[in-house]
């Protein structure tokens, strides 16, 4: 629901970006009134609040601290994070790592562990979600690929995919379960490289559905092995 909803408030905000980018989109096509996905995005966030208070004080927390740092900070205006290289990035990770710690507090009391999924969480969505800027070139303000040149941009997502193995090899040391977590991750970052390696542009929709793929595959990997 939180997803669903700070994707509208972007969408809302970036109607004009939208135009040159993604001109069939719901809200900038005016399929969707724009003060109709406000109601729809208000109640999307209340929602989600009322049942995560419901379930546990620490995931309300969590879940409240990420739409204002995924959402507002994100998307509104007077900080638009999103056009800020590396801001934007280590703005999802927080997001992401805030919902890892929150969806933790359900099962079980938030210790190192916690933390250290955190950390993983945050260097996993940091290191990859550069990746997704290639796909709106046309119509960014700035982003990686503008300020570097798409080909040395590409270059840099190619190492920083890699990154995110050296904290799942830290974790694999005290859960040798997640061996398979790291094997899995591998072919999943192979799979960016070779598209990041070819033309990210030209590919970027393919791209960043390899990248969504990197993101959650392993992870539904590590949570079925440690389930088994």
């Amino acid at each position: 629901m939180i997803h669903g909803a700070c994707d509208i408030m972007n969408d809302i905000y970036d109607v004009e970006i939208d135009k040159i980018c993604k001109p069939k989109g719901m809200i900038v096509s005016g399929q969707i009134p724009v003060k109709i996905a406000w109601v729809y995005m208000g109640l999307l966030f209340a929602a989600a609040l009322a049942i995560s208070l419901w379930l546990s004080p620490v995931l309300f927390a969590c879940f409240l601290a990420g739409i204002v740092v995924g959402g507002v900070m994100y998307s509104h205006p007077l900080f638009r994070f999103k056009d800020l290289p590396g801001v934007a990035m280590l703005d999802m990770a927080v997001c992401f790592s805030l919902e890892s710690i929150g969806i933790w507090s359900l099962y079980a009391p938030v210790d190192s562990t916690a933390l250290l999924v955190a950390a993983y969480v945050f260097i996993l969505t940091f290191c990859l979600t550069f990746m997704k800027d290639f796909k709106d070139v046309a119509g960014d303000v700035s982003s990686l690929p503008l300020l570097l040149g798409t080909g040395r941009a590409a270059r840099v997502c190619c190492v920083l995919a890699l990154l995110p193995i050296v904290p799942l090899m830290y974790l694999a040391l005290q859960y040798h379960f997640l061996v398979l977590a790291i094997v899995v991750y591998l072919w999943a970052a192979i799979r960016c490289i070779t598209v990041l390696l070819g033309d990210p542009v030209k590919e970027g929709v393919k791209l960043k559905g390899r990248m969504i793929t990197a993101l959650t595959v392993p992870n539904f990997v590590m949570l079925l092995t440690a389930i088994i």
